[in-house]
């Protein structure tokens, strides 16, 4: 999984790489014809807009297969790395933190139970207590996005920064940011 700075920079690379592909196709085709195309520069001519559309293609069909292959988020892709995707410390929800267990632990539907300040388990999540080293936990600065493959196996993710508890992200929840 990756974390929201490595999504900043990979939208970052991708739309440099998708800019830098378009002026040089756009380029090749300003040389192709000679040198007459004048797309905004001393007005405009039939060259200047087949160099203006050949760029809008390349660039376009480029931020397409890029979007693809590094598996950002449109917005992330389009501002350059500018509007940060959501991290899974912003999704979290709180859910209870109990010390031992004892009988309120059986009362609460889903819990994280501490011994001496430190991540034992969780309840909740089956029948029985899951230790900590075993429940799906990830890391707060890990972007949203990539927490799909997490919610095909558990129906509850818990964002975690060592012995911080900051929240679970429900499958619902998780599916609603989404927008399915």
């Amino acid at each position: 999984m990756r974390t929201v700075r490595e999504l900043r920079l990979a939208g970052l690379i991708a739309y440099l790489a998708a800019l830098i592909a378009g002026i040089l196709a756009s380029g090749l085709v300003h040389l192709a014809f000679g040198r007459r195309g004048a797309f905004g520069w001393d007005g405009l001519n039939f060259f200047g807009l087949l160099e203006g559309i050949c760029f809008l293609l390349v660039f376009t069909i480029s931020l397409w297969v890029f979007k693809r292959a590094v598996r950002v988020t449109t917005t992330t892709l389009l501002s350059a790395g500018l509007f940060v995707p959501t991290s899974a410390k912003a999704l979290a929800k709180p859910i209870p933190v109990l010390d031992g267990l004892g009988t309120d632990s059986l009362e609460t539907q889903l819990a994280v139970i501490r011994e001496g300040g430190v991540p034992i388990g969780v309840i909740g999540l089956e029948d029985s207590l899951v230790p900590w080293e075993e429940a799906p936990v990830v890391g707060s600065d890990i972007a949203a996005n990539d927490l799909s493959v997490m919610f095909r196996k558990y129906p509850v993710v818990i964002v975690a920064d060592g012995d911080t508890i900051h929240g679970a992200i429900r499958r619902e929840a998780y599916f609603k940011y989404l927008g399915a």
